[in-house]
């Protein structure tokens, strides 16, 4: 009996404490949004987060631990004190052509600050024109883009497979793939 009454008593106690914590009316953590510094970088840039433009993919499997998709490789890196997720895309001669960073689903103030500390670290070569803004809120264009730092560095607005949604991504290429983005961009 008296074991009985102290479960009783135990399980009484740690219910109220389980309501309690689901009771509380903290908001729930928000994601962290990803935003460039604004430290200058020396053009044309040979890297982005430590990785070389200029690595193997064999290189980046054995150094970062990427995982390989074919031509693409995931990696999780630690550039200054966050964690970024990077995936290095290659061409079928083996060559780097781009780091693609993912930022998710299109945020304006998000972009905005994007925008406004991507033109001060590497300086804006290309912001889309009032035509293509226009065409890109109608459906017509799928892609909006920012071209910084000689083309090394873009930012695009891009809708989704389901054209529901608009996601944000960031482009980091060699100087020479850049520069032929870049052209292709404002074309």
């Amino acid at each position: 009996m008296y074991i009985l009454r102290n479960f009783s008593r135990a399980v009484l106690a740690f219910s109220t404490v389980s309501l309690l914590a689901c009771g509380n009316n903290d908001p729930a953590p928000k994601a962290e949004i990803w935003l460039p510094d604004t430290v200058s970088v020396k053009l044309p840039m040979e890297e982005y987060a430590g990785i070389p433009f200029n690595i193997s993919g064999q290189e980046a499997i054995e150094k970062f631990k990427c995982t390989q998709y074919d031509l693409t490789y995931s990696c999780k890196v630690k550039n200054g004190e966050k964690d970024e997720d990077l995936w290095l895309i290659y061409n079928e001669a083996g060559r780097m052509v781009l780091m693609k960073k993912e930022l998710g689903y299109y945020k304006q103030e998000v972009a905005d600050a994007i925008i406004e500390r991507f033109t001060i670290k590497y300086g804006l070569d290309y912001s889309p024109s009032a035509g293509q803004e226009s065409a890109f809120a109608s459906g017509v264009r799928k892609t909006k883009s920012y071209v910084f730092g000689g083309g090394q560095v873009a930012f695009q607005i891009g809708r989704s497979l389901n054209n529901r949604n608009e996601l944000m991504l960031v482009y980091f290429f060699p100087e020479d793939v850049g520069a032929t983005f870049a052209k292709s961009v404002m074309n």
